[in-house]
C-alpha cells in the first residue's frame, strides 16, 4: 500500500534522422535512468498562417500534429468488437420483432371499427357502438421470447416505468441511490487524477492550510461513505425481503429448504451482477485503448503499464476469474482488476450471510437480534484491533501511506456494520409501519422532528468530523503519534465512523418510509424522476472510471485543479456516465 511512485516526464522534438536507441544511448551515457520514447506525436505539415508568419520570425511556430497510436489489435479487442456486433444484431432484432407485434396488434383493434361503420349504419340506427376486443395476439414463439429480451422497446419502456406511489413504500431510496453513485464519481473524480495525469498544484491540497484542512472540501472523502449507503439499502432489502417472503414459511427453516433457498439466492445475485460486470471489463480492457489519444494516453510507463490502465484494466487478462468469484477484495488480488469492484467483492460476501441471521430471525427473533449484536460489535472492535496492531491513522488519506486504504476500506469484516445496520432497519420496519402518516399531534411532530435533526447530524458528523486529522502538515497527519487527534478519538474514529453514518442514513431512510421526515426534503427524494436514473446507477458504477480516464488521460499536461473546474468536470462525468450506462441498460 501507500503512495505511487511520482513520474517525471519531458518531451522534445528530434531530427527525423535520430533514433529512439539513439537517443536512449545518449540519455544512459549521461548517468540517468530517464525511459527513452520517440514517436509519440507527428506534424500532419508546415506550418501555416499566422503560425508560419511566428516562425519565420522567431525561428519556432505552432504545426498541426497528429498523435499514431501504437496500440496492438488483439484476439480480446476482436472478440469484444463480434460481441457488441453480436448484441446489435440481437437489439435490432428484438425490436424488430416488438414492431411487428405492435403493427399486428393495432391492425386487429383497426378491423372491428372498420366493419362497424362499413354497412352505412350508424349512431342513427341505433346500432349500439361495440366494446368487444379485438382477438389477442398468438403467444410469441421461443426465439420472439428470447428476442422480445433485446428489444429496445421493452428495454426503453422498463427504465421508464414508474412506480405508483402506493405501490413504492421505500421511494427514497431510488433518490438514495443516485446520491451515492454521484458521491463515488465525485470521490473518485478527484482521487483518479493522481494515478493518470496527476495535479499541477498539488499543493493546494497540502494541510493545514491546504484543501483537505479546510471544512467544505471534507465532503470530497466524506464521498467514501457512498458504498456504505448501497450497503445499508442491500442489507435492509435482504432482512425484510428474506423475512416477508422466505423465511416466515416453517419448511424453509428445515435443513434442506434453507439449503436450497441459499443456493438459489447466491445463484440469483450472482447472475445479476456478473454478465454486466464482464461486459464493462471487456469494454474497458479490450475497446477503451483504441478511444483515446494524446502523447500521454500512449505514453508507456515504467512496467510497460499506460495511463488508460487507471480505468481498471490492469492486469484483467490474467486475473478476469477473480472478479467472476467476488475475490477482488483479497489481498493477493486488490486492485489486479477492475480496482473500484472491490465493493461488489465485499456486497456479494455480505449478501451470502444474510439468510443467516434471516434464519436466526425466523427461528426466533432474540436469537436473531443476539447474533446481530454479536457480529456488529466484531465488525466495530476489529478496526480498532487492526489499527492498533498496523499503527494507523484510521482515515482514508492520512493512512494510505501503511495501507490502510487496502487492509481497511477495502475489507468486508470493516464494512460489515454497514450491512449489519441495514438488517436492523429491515427488522424493525415490519414493527414501525403502523405509525406510518405524517404525524397529526404535537408530540408526534416533535419527535419526527428531532429524529430528522438526529439523522442528518450524524451523517455530517460522520463527514466533516475528519477535518480534524488534517489539522497539520501531511507528514504529521499521517502517524498516530503526530496526529493532531488523541490517540483514543483515532480507536474511536476507526471503530465508529462508517456506523455513525449509517444509523445516521437509516433514520433517514425509516423516517421518509414513515412519511415524517422533513416536508421538503422528503418531496424531493419521493420524486418520480429518481425512479429511471436509480436503475442505471449500477452500470454509471461500472464504466464511470472509462469517463474519467477518457478525460485525464488526453489532456497535455496535468490537471490544474480549482473549485468551479472540478465542480463542472464532476456533473459532466455524472451526466456521461449515466449516458453510457442508458446504452448498457437497453442492451
Amino acid at each position: 500500500g501507500g503512495l505511487a511512485p511520482t513520474t517525471f516526464a519531458l518531451g522534445g522534438c528530434l531530427p527525423s534522422d535520430c533514433t529512439e536507441e539513439e537517443l536512449a544511448s545518449f540519455v544512459r551515457s549521461a548517468g540517468t535512468e530517464f525511459s527513452v520514447q520517440c514517436d509519440l506525436v507527428r506534424p500532419r505539415g508546415p506550418a501555416m498562417g499566422a503560425s508560419a508568419t511566428l516562425e519565420d520570425t522567431l525561428g519556432w511556430g505552432g504545426v498541426p500534429v497528429y498523435y499514431p497510436n501504437k496500440i496492438d489489435f488483439t484476439a480480446g479487442a476482436a472478440a469484444t468488437v463480434l460481441l457488441c456486433l453480436a448484441l446489435s444484431l440481437l437489439v435490432c432484432a428484438g425490436t424488430w420483432v416488438d414492431l411487428r407485434r405492435e403493427a399486428r396488434r393495432d391492425a386487429a383493434t383497426a378491423a372491428p371499427r372498420a366493419r362497424t361503420g362499413a354497412d352505412g349504419r350508424g349512431l342513427e340506427a341505433a346500432v349500439p357502438l361495440t366494446t368487444q376486443s379485438p382477438a389477442e395476439l398468438p403467444p410469441m414463439t421461443r426465439t420472439e421470447a428470447f428476442l422480445h429480451h433485446w428489444s429496445l422497446l421493452r428495454n426503453g419502456r422498463s427504465l421508464l416505468r414508474m412506480r405508483p406511489k402506493e405501490a413504492n413504500e421505500f421511494a427514497c431510496m431510488d433518490a438514495i441511490r443516485v446520491f451515492s453513485m454521484a458521491q463515488v464519481i465525485l470521490g473518485h473524480t478527484f482521487f483518479y487524477v493522481v494515478g493518470s495525469a496527476g495535479y499541477a498544484n498539488m499543493e493546494q491540497f497540502s494541510p493545514p492550510h491546504g484543501l483537505l484542512g479546510s471544512f467544505w472540501f471534507q465532503i470530497v472523502p466524506g464521498c467514501f461513505y457512498g458504498v456504505d449507503s448501497f450497503f445499508v439499502m442491500s442489507g435492509f432489502l435482504c432482512a425484510y425481503g428474506l423475512q416477508q417472503k422466505v423465511f416466515h414459511r416453517r419448511e424453509n427453516r428445515t435443513p434442506v429448504g434453507f439449503t436450497a433457498k441459499y443456493l438459489q439466492f447466491g445463484f440469483m445475485r450472482w447472475l445479476r451482477l456478473i454478465p454486466a460486470e464482464m461486459f464493462c471489463m471487456a469494454l474497458i480492457v479490450n475497446v477503451l485503448p483504441f478511444l483515446g489519444t494524446g502523447i500521454l494516453w500512449n505514453m508507456e510507463k515504467p512496467g510497460g503499464h499506460h495511463c488508460y490502465d487507471a480505468a481498471g484494466a490492469g492486469q484483467c487478462s490474467r486475473y478476469w476469474w477473480v472478479n467472476l468469484l467476488f475475490l477482488q477484495d483479497l489481498d493477493k488480488y486488490t486492485g489486479k482488476c477492475m480496482g473500484h469492484t472491490w465493493y461488489l467483492a465485499n456486497d456479494f460476501q455480505l449478501y451470502l450471510t444474510a439468510p443467516f441471521f434471516a434464519l436466526a430471525y425466523g427461528m426466533d427473533k432474540r436469537l436473531g437480534w443476539g447474533l446481530l449484536a454479536i457480529v456488529f460489535a466484531v465488525g466495530v472492535t476489529i478496526p480498532v484491533i487492526l489499527t492498533a496492531q498496523h499503527e494507523w491513522v484510521p482515515e482514508i488519506l492520512a493512512g494510505a501511506t501503511k495501507g490502510f486504504d487496502q487492509r481497511f476500506y477495502m475489507k468486508p469484516w470493516c464494512r460489515c456494520p454497514a450491512f449489519l445496520v441495514g438488517i436492523a432497519a429491515g427488522w424493525m420496519w415490519p414493527s414501525l409501519k403502523r405509525l406510518k402518516g405524517r404525524p397529526v399531534t404535537a408530540s408526534g411532530r416533535v419527535v419526527s422532528a428531532v429524529l430528522s435533526v438526529l439523522g442528518v447530524a450524524l451523517c455530517l458528523v460522520a463527514t466533516f468530523g475528519r477535518m480534524a486529522f488534517f489539522q497539520c502538515d501531511l507528514a504529521s497527519c499521517s502517524h498516530p503519534e503526530t496526529s493532531p487527534v488523541p490517540r483514543f478519538l483515532q480507536f474511536l474514529w476507526g471503530s465508529l465512523s462508517i456506523a455513525t453514518w449509517c444509523v445516521g442514513l437509516a433514520i433517514i431512510m425509516t423516517l421518509c418510509f414513515l412519511k415524517r421526515f422533513q416536508p421538503l426534503a422528503q418531496g424531493f427524494m419521493h420524486l418520480p424522476l429518481w425512479q429511471p436514473i436509480a436503475k442505471l446507477s449500477y452500470s454509471a458504477y461500472l464504466i464511470h472510471t472509462a469517463i474519467l480516464i477518457l478525460d485525464f488521460c488526453q489532456r497535455s499536461s496535468p490537471v490544474v485543479f480549482s473549485p468551479n473546474a472540478f465542480f463542472f468536470s464532476f456533473v459532466s462525468f455524472v451526466v456521461l456516465s449515466l449516458l453510457a450506462a442508458f446504452f448498457l441498460y437497453l442492451l
